[in-house]
């Protein structure tokens, strides 16, 4: 039931632990700030009384790593989603998951995932060969089938929180989303993919990265393209979907695991050394062109140097080297 959850002391625990530390922009920040309790109340009787929409999105494009659409949420609504996922989501459906499931839980991030690799890999190097399956799936978080999903919840959730929950699903379905698609790509060279009626999560949801873990909760036991295909209505991405020894090397987070006479070696993967070396010389730019102090540069590289903690450090010293040489 939604009335379990969903106090006021809640919603400030979101708020002051989850939203507020993190919004950018300090003037909406601020303005929320001055009527905080009145908003929380509004946020609880809008969710009680069943009112809430499934919010509205600011629709924004980034490039990097690759162009993506961004579907960007108000405090308003990013309280809402934040409580679905830690109060009704999270506890609900958790038990679904296995530890192998890393991404976005608490706890639970990178180098978790990271540390659980390697201990698999030093466990099983005393075998001759170990060979790993990497594959991707296409475009997964508009392919995401919201009847197939909506289906899967409906046994754990009580009515009024999959009610809730249905209305966030269902919220890419709106008109605005679409035209704003439309339009970019009738004005770029490069194209983002369609939210289809009935298809795709928001890029950008806590309660999006969850169910997107979740979706695929029961794929660890068949046989996976079958699976994706029959039950889930998703595609492999065959171009990067590969079995392959791991003599030859996995990358995975950013880093290149290998096994090579019983050795468990872990470098910096090719593409994340590009990336470095991009924002090193970027770097290197602005400090000479006084865009940037001494201090906010030796702060960045230090970052660096800290930032990849599975990585011999003459891996990352290399590369600053090669910069400033």
């Amino acid at each position: 039931m939604l009335s379990d959850s969903l106090t006021l002391e809640n919603l400030l625990n979101i708020y002051d632990n989850e939203i507020s530390k993190n919004v950018k922009n300090k003037s909406k920040l601020y303005k929320f700030e001055l009527h905080k309790i009145e908003y929380l109340l509004d946020i609880r009787d809008n969710l009680l009384n069943g009112k809430y929409d499934g919010g509205k999105y600011n629709l924004f494009l980034i490039t990097k790593p690759k162009l993506r659409l961004i579907m960007s949420q108000n405090i308003y609504d990013k309280i809402i989603n934040h409580y679905i996922t830690r109060y009704i989501l999270e506890p609900k459906l958790s038990k679904y998951l296995l530890k192998n499931n890393s991404a976005t839980r608490k706890g639970m991030g990178t180098s978790y995932a990271i540390k659980m690799l390697k201990k698999f890999l030093e466990k099983n190097k005393i075998h001759n060969d170990i060979f790993v399956l990497k594959f991707e799936l296409s475009k997964y978080f508009y392919s995401i089938n919201h009847d197939i999903l909506k289906q899967l919840l409906r046994k754990d959730l009580s009515k009024d929180e999959y009610l809730l929950v249905e209305k966030v699903i269902d919220s890419t379905n709106k008109n605005y989303i679409k035209k704003y698609i439309t339009e970019v790509n009738k004005n770029g060279a490069n194209k983002i993919p369609e939210y289809k009626d009935g298809k795709g999560i928001p890029i950008g949801n806590l309660s999006s990265q969850f169910l997107a873990i979740f979706y695929l909760s029961k794929l660890h036991k068949y046989k996976i393209e079958e699976k994706l295909n029959k039950e889930f209505d998703i595609e492999l991405n065959k171009k990067k979907t590969y079995i392959r020894n791991i003599k030859h090397g996995i990358v995975f987070l950013g880093y290149n695991f290998k096994i090579i006479n019983k050795k468990t070696i872990i470098k910096i993967s090719t593409d994340t050394k590009k990336r470095i070396e991009k924002n090193l010389k970027k770097l290197n730019y602005e400090t000479k062109n006084n865009l940037l102090s001494l201090e906010e540069e030796f702060s960045s590289i230090m970052n660096y140097k800290n930032s990849f903690i599975f990585a011999n450090k003459y891996e990352i010293g290399k590369i600053i080297n090669k910069i400033w040489d």
